[in-house]
């Protein structure tokens, strides 16, 4: 199987994409469920589509650069899961091709080869919520593109545009998913470590971080939402509760054969022989796991798409352990073992461990009208429904309402209320009463019909 993949042929991307997409096609074919993260960020991208501005008008700590690419797909293709599961397939085929490629480029092993290619699109199909287009999966792109500067680095290559460089790829990744912040914590220190680098060039790092953070709260700055932007998406995204969609327990169990494998391959750094700078470089990506596992204990929202920053270290260690192979039986039977093992054991662990906390279940919400606005109410109930109203993550939109007591809050919360005219409102929290004392402009077109439920009479 791997013999196929030891060829140096950039052609082989093809039949690496096109098993990543049999891989995807089988498990739609055998059922593939709908995690109420996907489902948020599909009522995100509409949301914004609608016209309306992430953080003023939408209540939630998701990615700015995230957001704005679910924005853009609702816009021009609609509210479909479909177009994020194809997405998300061109985008680990890229991904794959980016990470051979600096291996390739960076001699990290004896032989050219795209092994690691597909071994990394293997391992994006051992958790289901890798197939989503989620903000980790999108901020991992540009964290490979920083690490190949890691690595030109550790081979010698001084520029100040490669310090530059990394900084703006990191900053980018940060606001895709703000936990990725660790990695440039982590690359940070492989500069220092692992090279020999001048503080002017590290600042150079730290600059062109702070430009992607600047011109984006620009951007937000110019349509009023400047503060909204730094509150819910720096302050809420490190001091709000962790929400569960999985306990630890669960990850680990979701995980395993992933986690397994990771293990198997660190075996080779006690037993592979290599030169000094594949040595750096094997440091460089045990400071990648080490950063993975500060994103896991980090995350705001804990849910297994959190693992997909393991992937890069276990592909780099596992091509290692499979060239390594000695016996001719193990070096034909391992590889089929652990790739099986790896697309069946997540099909297996959802069917008899399905994990309640992430999947969407059926809502028992059952309103007039498709545009509903919610106070309290879970994302699943959302499904069947568009998102007319800004509150949507509960601590966030807790927050927002203790500030209505201020001017400049509470008129943008009436033009947003004005501008989605919800046909049906369902407060939990008993707090619309309060916004209809405020705004009896708004509340004019509204009448309880039963305790907490408010439906649009004109």
């Amino acid at each position: 199987m791997l013999q196929f993949f030891r060829i140096n042929d950039p052609y082989r991307m093809i039949f690496v994409f096109l098993i990543l997409v049999a891989i995807r096609v089988t498990w739609i074919i055998a059922g593939l469920p709908l995690s109420l993260p996907e489902l948020k960020w599909l009522l995100v991208g509409e949301r914004l589509s609608d016209g309306f501005t992430m953080y003023k008008d939408l209540y939630d700590h998701t990615g700015p650069l995230a957001a704005f690419i679910y924005k853009w797909l609702d816009f021009v293709f609609g509210r479909s899961r479909w177009v994020h599961l194809v997405v998300s397939t061109f985008l680990v085929t890229v991904q794959a091709g980016i990470f051979n490629r600096i291996l390739l480029k960076n001699k990290a092993y004896d032989e050219n080869s795209y092994v690691p290619a597909f071994l990394y699109i293997v391992l994006m199909s051992s958790v289901m919520d890798f197939f989503a287009l989620s903000p980790q999966l999108m901020a991992i792109t540009f964290i490979l593109l920083s690490l190949n500067h890691i690595f030109r680095r550790i081979d010698n290559v001084v520029t100040d545009e490669l310090f530059l460089l990394s900084g703006i790829y990191l900053g980018v990744a940060t606001c895709f998913y703000l936990p990725a912040a660790v990695f440039f914590v982590i690359f940070l220190l492989s500069f220092i470590l692992f090279s020999s680098a001048v503080p002017r060039r590290l600042l150079l790092l730290v600059y062109g971080a702070g430009v992607v953070f600047v011109v984006i709260w620009a951007y937000f700055f110019w349509f009023g939402a400047g503060r909204d932007f730094l509150g819910d998406f720096f302050v809420e995204g490190v001091s709000k509760a962790r929400i569960f969609y999985v306990s630890f327990m669960e990850l680990l169990g979701i995980g395993g054969f992933l986690l397994g494998v990771t293990l198997l391959s660190l075996t080779v750094l006690f037993s592979l022989r290599v030169t000094n700078y594949q040595q750096k470089m094997q440091q460089v990506m045990v400071s990648f796991m080490l950063a993975a596992f500060l994103v896991v204990l980090f995350s705001r929202d804990l849910m297994s798409a959190d693992l997909i920053f393991f992937v890069p270290t276990t592909t780099f260690f596992l091509v290692h352990y499979f060239l390594g192979l000695r016996r001719k039986v193990w070096k034909v039977l391992m590889p089929y073992l652990m790739v099986i093992g790896l697309l069946v054991y997540p099909n297996v662990w959802l069917r008899n461990n399905p994990p309640s906390g992430l999947l969407v279940k059926p809502s028992e919400v059952k309103v007039p009208g498709n545009r509903l606005m919610g106070l309290g109410l879970d994302v699943a109930d959302y499904q069947e429904y568009v998102l007319a109203g800004p509150f949507l993550d509960a601590e966030v939109s807790r927050k927002k309402m203790e500030d209505l007591h201020y001017y400049d809050e509470a008129s943008g919360l009436f033009e947003t209320l004005e501008q989605s005219a919800p046909d049906a409102i369902i407060d939990q929290w008993g707090d619309m009463a309060q916004i209809f004392e405020r705004f009896p402009v708004f509340s004019a077109h509204y009448q309880e019909t039963s305790p907490g439920v408010y439906l649009r009479v004109d």
